[in-house]
């Protein structure tokens, strides 16, 4: 039975609502976490890691991303079904079919997780790239994909495992999912450490190491509705 939770993009953040709150929606997190350790998801109380995620408790995300944040939905619970992200009518529903006419295509995993991997092109260049729901802003492994770009401000960031992320400028980078055309915001993978960060290798190394080009955010998700299914690695955009 379908179930449909109030959805939204707030401060680049994507969030579901649950009875326990404002949840951040993480398609690049392998596991949940909330303060009490527990979750509502479909029909059943799930049980998650308690307390914060990684070096991050929840109050400190909070106040990093600047909204109350209630727990976070990783890809432990997402896997379970097939998730329909339909951002311009503020909803995502779980347990639901593909939408009629909608064509799938097939992605990859992170190595050793659910995370998802899309065969993309960025600035005309074939790109495998981690779709990150709980990324603010694009990465990008290398300065080739921003060829002939003009770069625009920068930006500061911040990620749990890798620390603060300071990214001197940006660039505004057209790049083509399943045959449909967007763009995305990226800054270039740091290629040193920050002790602020779980991490003992850089964000740039630790993707060249998993063979991922970059990652991208949930923005781009505002004008089309997004359909995965986790169980046949099959994912599908619908007008």
């Amino acid at each position: 039975m379908p179930q449909t939770y109030t959805l939204s993009l707030v401060n680049r953040h994507l969030f579901a609502f649950t009875v326990e709150g404002r949840i951040l929606v993480d398609t690049g997190a392998p596991k949940s976490a909330s303060p009490s350790g527990h979750l509502t998801w479909g029909s059943s109380v799930r049980r998650i890691n308690k307390g914060g995620y990684q070096n991050f408790t929840f109050e400190k995300l909070s106040e990093d991303i600047g909204v109350q944040v209630d727990g976070l939905l990783g890809m432990d619970l997402l896997h379970r079904d097939t998730v329909l992200f339909d951002l311009p009518r503020r909803e995502l529903t779980l347990g639901a079919p593909m939408p009629a006419g909608a064509q799938s295509k097939t992605y990859s995993t992170v190595i050793g997780s659910d995370i998802p991997v899309f065969a993309t092109r960025l600035n005309g260049r074939s790109a495998d790239v981690i779709w990150d729901t709980g990324a603010q802003f694009g990465y990008l492994t290398d300065r080739k994909f921003a060829e002939g770009v003009t770069p625009t401000d920068g930006f500061e960031d911040f990620s749990p495992l890798f620390g603060d992320i300071p990214a001197p400028e940006s660039h505004i980078i057209p790049m083509v999912i399943n045959g449909r055309n967007f763009t995305e915001r990226f800054g270039l993978a740091p290629d040193s450490v920050n002790p602020s960060g779980l991490s003992p290798v850089s964000m740039r190394h630790f993707l060249r190491t998993l063979k991922i080009d970059a990652i991208i955010g949930p923005s781009w998700l505002q004008g089309v509705k997004a359909w995965i299914d986790p169980s046949k690695q099959a994912f599908a955009l619908i007008d």
